[in-house]
């Protein structure tokens, strides 16, 4: 069994067990979190992830950071085909609204899920969120695709805040099922406050 530690600080647990330990927060969440429920997911002994993560808290921290994580690179996957921030908000658009119909084993999409991480961890994921898309932002704004005069961090809180809003509210008159309207939806709409047009 690999050990941990390396000149006494703990190193970062493969992906495969913080996913493991990621899926059981999801599974059971945090009253009924244990490091057991989540060595058994993992497929690996309680004294092998003890010796990753020392305690239940630090297990839970890693999950929480590892959803941050998922979250994302939901976004990066998505935006990597456009070269415009009209075209990759409305890409990270569509890419959200179909993670929302996912079936997958750690259901990121569901609206309990996300409010436990906003509940717990909404200031990380929106520091993420806003760091994911300054660089985008500050493109835009060389291309003057957006205004100049715009303020990176609010526009990118304003992005993130609207992307959030797929996961958490119903659809009134978008088809989040049509990726080609969530696309063009949010797109115009997210661009309309902060384009140059």
């Amino acid at each position: 069994m690999e050990l941990a530690r390396e000149s006494g600080r703990r190193r970062a647990a493969p992906e495969p067990i913080r996913a493991a330990v990621a899926m059981t927060l999801v599974r059971l969440g945090m009253q009924r979190f244990s490091l057991s429920a989540a060595a058994e997911q993992a497929a690996v002994s309680r004294s092998t992830l003890y010796n990753w993560f020392g305690d239940k808290q630090t297990a839970i921290e890693a999950a929480f950071d590892y959803l941050a994580e998922q979250f994302i690179s939901l976004f990066a996957v998505a935006v990597q085909t456009e070269d415009t921030l009209a075209g990759q908000v409305g890409q990270a658009a569509a890419a959200v609204s179909e993670h929302r119909s996912w079936a997958d084993p750690l259901a990121l999409h569901t609206t309990d899920l996300l409010d436990m991480i906003l509940d717990e961890r909404g200031d990380d994921l929106m520091h993420r969120a806003i760091e994911f898309w300054r660089p985008l932002i500050e493109d835009a704004q060389r291309r003057k695709e957006v205004r100049e005069t715009l303020d990176i961090d609010e526009t990118a809180e304003w992005i993130i805040r609207a992307l959030i809003s797929i996961e958490l509210l119903p659809p009134m008159r978008v088809d989040l099922k049509n990726p080609d309207a969530v696309r063009n939806y949010f797109g115009t709409y997210i661009m309309g406050g902060i384009g140059n047009g």
